[in-house]
Order: C-alpha cells, then structure tokens, then sequence
C-alpha cells in the first residue's frame, strides 16, 4: 500500500479551498476541450506556455538569493534564460522548513512545479517516487557532471534516478576566532574541552553555540555524533533502526545523558528552542554566540557581506571534537539536496535541458566552489585563490576516516522522522528523561 506524508496534508478538509486560496503560489486551472489537458494558469506550479515562449516553475529550498548558493542558483538560471530566450524560469524560494510543508501540498494536489528540490534520502523522495509524482532521468545525459561516487543513490530506486545531487553535506562547528582570542578560551579539541569550553563562554555571559533549534532537524544529526564519539561507530545507529539491536541500549542511553547535559549547561544560545534558521545564522555571524553548530553549506559565512569584517575574518571551522573512544575524522557526511523534474510537467524536454546546462562542471559545481558558497556534489577544481573556511572545509572532508552516511532521521518513514525530531526537542527542553528518550526512540523505530 502506498504512503507518505502527503496523506496527511490530503486529509484536510476542504482541500480543493486550500489550493484555490494559496493564491499566487497556489494551482488553478481553466477550462478545456475534453481529451485535452487543462491548461495552467500562471498562479499554478506548472509551465505554462505563451506566444512562443516556455515557463517553468522551479521550487528551490535556497531562499537567500542575493548571497550563498541561492545567488550561485539564481545567477546560472539567469544566465540560461539569456542564452535561451525561448524560455522563462519562475523561482519561488523558501526556507527548508517551510519549502517542506508547502511542498506537501503541492504534492497531494498533484501539482508539483515542474523542476524542485529534492533531498536524497527515503523520507523526503521516497514518497514522492512511490506515487509516481518524479520522471525518471537518464544519468548517461549527465557524465560530464562527474558525479562523486555514489551520490546519486539516494535519489535512486528499482535501478532508476529521480534527481541529481547538489552538493556534499557534514555536520561541523563553526567557530569565531576572535572572541575565542578575546576571552582567552582555547579551541576545543576533545567533548570534555568543549564542557570547559561552554563552562567559560557562559561564565563570561557569551552565548556559546548558537543551533536552529526550533527546527529540531539538526539535533538528531548531532546525537549520531554524540553516540559515535562514545562508542566509536556510526553503524550502531543504522542497526539499531534496522531492528538488529535496541535504541535504549546503555550507548544511546549514555548519548543521551551527554546531551541533556550540556544542554542543562547552557551549551546553546538563550532561547535556542525558538531559533530558526536565519536566527541562529545571525545571532553567530554578528557576534553573538562563540561557535556555530551546523553543516558545510554554510561555507558561504566568509563572503556574507551582511556580516560585519570582523566576524568574516575570523570565521574558522573545525570537526566536532574527539573523545577518548573515537578521534576528529569520523564525520556526519551525506549528499545533500539536489534537483528533480515532476512527472506530469508539460515541458519535459526544456525542464531535462536546464538541468543539464546546470550540472555541466564549468556551471555549478565550478561556480559554487569559486564563490566560496558551498561544496559540490560533483568534481570541481581548486582555484588556488581558496579563503581559509574553505581550505578549513575541505581538511576536515580529506581527514575523514569513517563516515555516517545519510543522517538517521531520514534513513526511514517521514512519521520515523517527526518522532525523532519531537523526542529530541523534549529531552533538550528536559521535558523526558534520557530513559524515556531512549524508549521512545525503540518504540518508533519498532514501528517504522
């Protein structure tokens, strides 16, 4: 039987209202000859077509345009549309949160843009491909891309690819030197020099980490760092949600004490429980808080030019620190979101032929690495003219030794996935105890 979380947003009452009241962003359709196919308004997610001219819809989760990735996005699309003045790409961005609830609506009408973002990982596309909502896509068009060796595998299925990778995700700290050097607190190398660490911060009234905590999504990435830097092995966590060994096991038990500890420490900034994304980012890079937990697209902190000089040149990153039991180079690694075309798009031949201009290495992978925006996906070469985050980056990715893979909150169903990230947001809150974390955690995991 099919599933996914589309259900659950079909299940609103009323849900051709909902659609028709979205407005701009919403589909609607006008009428047409029966045995022909509705044509698309331009307030739906659709192409639609116009004296000669082609527009696609194309859905992005990089909603800051003007810096990072999303200017390096919006920059190729900009530079397709001149060299093609046949066709007209519409972008609508959104955060990740946000792009993901709305994307479910899109998704239970049926009406997905033709070209959006997707994550290679089982609770975001899966659902999508089960219901036949991707086209597949002939990989043999995009050998010159030179896709990184099994990055497309999360956005495959049954021998089929349903999307093409971005870029190379891991989980790190980032770190403001200067008010490190200020207050004369060292870097942390190990987990008990950062207990000293946010000990020191916090005695001086400085907000050490600053975390998108209202997201919740981050926090179970850090808890496979947690674990792993007590036992030394990330494939505890993969085995434990394929059934083969329990979640309140005395690891995660212990993993989970060491969490709700430091947050009981004040390890993470005031009000982190209520912090976005785009808050957390500003609280760090306007500096607010010493260190930064986050992932390597973040990478774009030394060119932001809505941060101050001081915090851009002293921006610095390092691996989440080392414990007796496991060193610096096991890191929480992953392909991260990339791109797929919606089955029922009306123009799959001009969605197919951007992707394919976008992917081309002198595009985006060339593009993203020179702008110091993030890290591909795909091969790409040093310019030599790297900034220090990116050399700090890219030491961190060669130093690595043993790798997490896809993080665990997305390894299963997306009911898995909320639980998860609900059960972590009440342990940090210390609503339940590491105990009851632990067997919330094997119970949803029984039920996936």
């Amino acid at each position: 039987m099919r599933r996914g979380w589309w259900k659950a947003a079909a299940a609103i009452a009323g849900l051709p209202l909902l659609a028709a009241c979205l407005g701009n962003n919403g589909g609607t359709y006008d009428e047409a000859p029966r045995g022909q196919p509705p044509a698309r308004t331009a307030a739906s997610g659709k192409a639609v077509q116009a004296e000669g001219v082609v527009t696609l819809k194309l859905f992005t989760a990089l909603s800051d345009r003007a810096n990072g990735a999303g200017k390096v996005e919006q920059e190729l699309i900009d530079a397709y549309m001149a060299a093609n003045p046949g066709v007209k790409i519409e972008v609508e961005a959104l955060q990740d949160e946000p792009y993901k609830s709305k994307i479910k609506v899109y998704a239970a009408t049926n009406d997905l843009p033709d070209i959006i973002q997707t994550w290679g990982q089982a609770s975001f596309i899966k659902p999508l491909i089960d219901n036949e909502l991707l086209m597949p896509l002939d990989l043999g068009d995009y050998v010159a891309a030179g896709f990184m060796p099994g990055a497309v595998d999360g956005f495959s299925q049954d021998g089929n690819a349903y999307g093409l990778p971005r870029s190379t995700d891991y989980f790190l700290m980032y770190y403001n030197r200067k008010m490190f050097a200020d207050n004369g607190v060292p870097i942390p190398k190990t987990t008990d020099e950062l207990k000293t660490t946010v000990k020191k911060f916090r005695a001086k009234g400085i907000n050490p980490i600053a975390v998108n905590g209202m997201d919740l999504w981050s926090f179970p990435i850090w808890f496979e760092y947690v674990h792993q830097r007590l036992t030394g092995d990330f494939s505890l966590m993969d085995r434990a949600l394929r059934r083969e060994m329990p979640f309140n096991a005395d690891s995660f038990l212990a993993a989970a004490r060491e969490m709700q500890q430091l947050a009981e420490m004040g390890a993470f900034a005031d009000g982190y429980l209520t912090a976005d994304y785009g808050t957390a980012r500003n609280l760090f890079g306007q500096g607010q808080a010493a260190m930064y937990l986050l992932g390597s697209w973040e990478i774009g902190l030394a060119t932001d030019a809505a941060f101050p000089d001081a915090f851009r040149e002293n921006v610095g990153a390092m691996a989440y620190p080392a414990s007796a039991q496991a060193t610096s180079t096991g890191t929480a690694v992953w392909y991260g979101g990339g791109y797929s075309i919606a089955r029922h798009t009306r123009h799959p031949e001009e969605a197919e032929a951007f992707l394919r201009y976008f992917f081309q290495p002198e595009h985006w992978a060339k593009r993203l690495w020179e702008k110091g925006a993030g890290i591909p996906a795909s091969r790409f070469a040093l310019t030599g003219k790297e900034t220090a985050l990116q050399k700090q980056l890219l030491a961190i990715l060669e130093k690595t030794t043993s790798r997490s893979g896809t993080p665990i909150l997305d390894e299963g169903t997306p009911e898995w996935k909320e639980t998860i990230m609900d059960l972590h947001g009440k342990l940090l809150e210390g609503v339940i105890t590491p105990e009851a974390f632990v067997e919330g955690l094997d119970e949803a995991a029984s039920r996936d």
